[in-house]
């Protein structure tokens, strides 16, 4: 129970963060884009996209966004970044990036700004105030450039976000790359994450025949999605060894118990017990076994989750997964019932399953033999 609990807490983790960072949970862009996290093309109708998007249950909030690499360059130094060009008042309700703000503020709608990473603005010896300049290819396969004004800094954790991810106003790089009032996709942020291919579906019949698809991030952040299908199948394997190490324990107990009770059994038998009222006893032994070592699992898990909910539980994947993605140092463990449930079922299935082979032998017993035995 408490390994489930935490590979889904990781999981839960990773998935909150990915979408909270920068993917959202679903995005809609252009039907010719091949890469989904760079999108080269632009949406042709951004406004029949925001009214489809209107029509659709469970979204939370949207936005217009441009998602390009380019330049960014100061008195003294330049690097690459992802440029992020984001409505500010509606990035406030689908991003968490503002939320690792450690100097400054968030960019303003229409503001010639731009908000870093400090570890960046180490990088360009800028800080808070500093001009810095912005260069992109434009749509027309130009230089773009502007000069923007650092209002805010950033403090993710991550080294390839707090070094790599800039954030603009969207109006301003639309001017800069000569794409007034277009973007190459739209972010929706969801009420329920987990009803996201029913969102989806929604979504695409509200679209109709716009020439456009909706992606989700499952789609956008494939490899975040095969981290998940590992852990689940690792942790499947793990389950499956200790079911059977469960059912063997309980085999093995039984056995014993049988052949201590052989002569217990003749004389049922000799008494007018049937054969389906032995097999229904030992069951009932057995359930009970199973019954008794599941709450005590489950007490003990619940006791390791509960401690760790409150104090956190410090894991070097969180030093391994900060690199590519903010990620908490300590991981505040989560319940998981659905899983937790679905084990303690399989291991009662178990106990069950194992005590048939002694409660066949047992039922089989000849009277005259078993009160013979010794």
């Amino acid at each position: 129970m408490f390994g489930q609990s935490m590979v889904k807490t990781i999981q839960v983790q990773l998935i909150e963060k990915a979408t909270g960072v920068i993917t959202g949970h679903i995005q809609v862009q252009d039907r010719g884009v091949k890469d989904y996290k760079f999108p080269e093309k632009y949406v042709l109708d951004p406004a029949a996209v925001e009214r489809a998007i209107l029509k659709t249950p469970n979204v939370e909030a949207f936005e217009k966004r441009i998602q390009v690499t380019g330049m960014i360059s100061s008195e003294k130094e330049s690097s690459g970044v992802f440029i992020c060009g984001v409505e500010p008042e509606k990035d406030l309700r689908i991003t968490t990036m503002h939320s690792y703000l450690s100097a400054g503020r968030y960019v303003s709608d229409g503001a010639r700004e731009i908000f870093i990473g400090d570890d960046l603005a180490e990088q360009l010896h800028a800080g808070l105030g500093s001009e810095v300049v912005l260069l992109a290819t434009a749509s027309d396969g130009s230089l773009g450039a502007e000069k923007l004004r650092v209002t805010g800094l950033f403090h993710s954790g991550s080294e390839s976000f707090d070094a790599y991810i800039v954030y603009v106003p969207l109006s301003v790089l639309q001017g800069m790359l000569v794409v007034e009032g277009q973007a190459n996709n739209v972010v929706l942020r969801l009420k329920d994450p987990l009803r996201l291919e029913e969102t989806r579906a929604a979504l695409v019949e509200a679209l109709g025949k716009e020439p456009v698809k909706a992606v989700t991030w499952e789609e956008i952040d494939h490899e975040l999605v095969a981290v998940r299908d590992y852990q689940n199948k690792v942790l499947g394997i793990v389950l499956l060894v200790v079911f059977l190490i469960v059912a063997m324990g309980i085999l093995n107990t039984l056995l014993m118990s049988m052949f201590e009770r052989i002569r217990e059994f003749g004389l049922l038998k000799a008494i007018g017990a049937r054969p389906a009222r032995i097999v229904r006893l030992i069951l009932l032994e057995s359930c009970i076994l199973g019954a008794l070592g599941s709450l005590l699992g489950l007490s003990a898990g619940i006791a390791l989750i509960v401690y760790y909910r409150r104090a956190g539980l410090a894991l070097p994947i969180g030093e391994a997964v900060r690199y590519f993605m903010p990620f908490p140092a300590v991981l505040y463990m989560r319940f998981n019932w659905t899983t937790h449930l679905e084990a303690l079922a399989a291991v009662f299935v178990s106990c069950v399953l194992a005590a048939l082979p002694p409660a066949f032998r047992a039922a089989r017993l000849k009277a005259a033999d078993a009160l013979r035995h010794i």
